[in-house]
């Protein structure tokens, strides 16, 4: 079973972090994108499918992969980045979670574009995270409850992906709200804290960015 699927991306991200993540998600399926997929080859982790034009990974890269089953190489001309080309083969594969890696750091424009794709995997309904060393970032349009035990980093900020995100209530929070609305333009829901055993964040309409983070 494929449940949990890592992708890996060519972003900033550090070994350990990709270990770890590896390590600690079951039923795993994982895709190597482009220079991500170099990344995991010097790591030795063993691939369940590569994908990407391969612009910017070495050409061993490109050639250990080449006619193999489980790679699909992409034209570099094209209407989408790798990692959204990848993010659409996991939804295929109907999986639980998408948990991306290597999708922060460098070009803030690839950056941004990965932040929507957390909309495009829960429009299909599933559960999708990014991750790097200091942020755990997921997107909620219904609500989130977050153990403070296991949450990834001390702060929790919240901030709008839709134009405007409304009935927002925290509870558990230092600083709680109730139907409460927020716009693009608002840092009220930036760095607030657990207090409590848990945090729980609910809103009534819209898409909102949820970041764990650590200094």
């Amino acid at each position: 079973m494929n449940n949990n699927i890592i992708i890996v991306a060519g972003g900033i991200t550090c070994d350990e972090t990709i270990e770890t993540t590896i390590k600690d998600t079951c039923n795993s399926f994982i895709i190597g994108v482009d220079k991500g997929a170099q990344v995991l080859d010097r790591l030795g982790v063993v691939t369940d499918m590569v994908i990407g034009d391969f612009d910017s990974a070495d050409i061993g890269i490109r050639e250990k992969y080449q006619g193999k089953p489980n790679a699909i190489f992409l034209n570099p001309i094209k209407d989408a980045t790798d990692t959204h080309m990848a993010v659409l083969e996991a939804l295929k594969l109907k999986p639980a979670t998408i948990t991306m890696l290597g999708a922060t750091g460098g070009r803030l424009d690839h950056m941004m574009g990965n932040f929507a794709l957390l909309k495009l995997c829960l429009d299909q309904g599933v559960k999708a995270s990014i991750i790097d060393e200091q942020n755990k970032i997921t997107m909620i349009d219904k609500q989130l409850k977050i153990s403070k035990k296991n949450q990834y980093g001390k702060y929790v900020s919240l901030i709008p992906f839709s134009d405007e995100v409304t009935g927002i209530t925290l509870s558990g929070f230092a600083y709680g709200l109730s139907d409460a609305t927020m716009i693009k333009a608002d840092t009220i829901g930036i760095s607030n804290e657990i207090r409590e055993e848990e945090g729980f964040i609910s809103i009534k309409t819209g898409y909102l960015m949820v970041m764990e983070t650590k200094d």
